[in-house]
């Protein structure tokens, strides 16, 4: 995913935790907030409690590819955080990219059906 692309400051995670509309399901939760510039904007959190480094980061790397590869479908003009949920850790690429790809359906930001 493009840096330009990409939620960095906590402010803004913050932001979109407080002022966002949230979607839970067991293995994810999706923060969705609308923005005042025309491209999406994306953020990913896992937590301590998910693993070590190695299993936090690899989740995120699996989080970060299910985006990108859906970017285009996604909803243009919103700001979106996905927060891993510590049984995250044990789930497979597909496994994360079906359940992204679920938040974002139940949100409304998904352009089309897949699934």
């Amino acid at each position: 995913m493009q840096k330009k692309y990409r939620l960095t400051s906590s402010r803004s995670f913050e932001y979109a935790y407080k002022h966002g509309e949230s979607y839970v399901h067991r293995f994810l939760v999706l923060y969705v907030l609308k923005s005042k510039y025309p491209t999406p904007k994306v953020g990913f959190s896992v937590g301590k409690k998910v693993g070590g480094s190695v299993v936090r980061n690899r989740t995120k790397r699996r989080l970060k590819e299910a985006f990108r590869r859906e970017f285009t479908r996604v909803e243009k003009g919103y700001n979106y955080v996905v927060v891993a949920r510590t049984a995250s850790a044990e789930r497979t690429y597909d496994e994360l990219r079906r359940d992204l790809l679920s938040l974002l359906a139940e949100a409304g930001k998904l352009k089309g059906s897949e699934e």
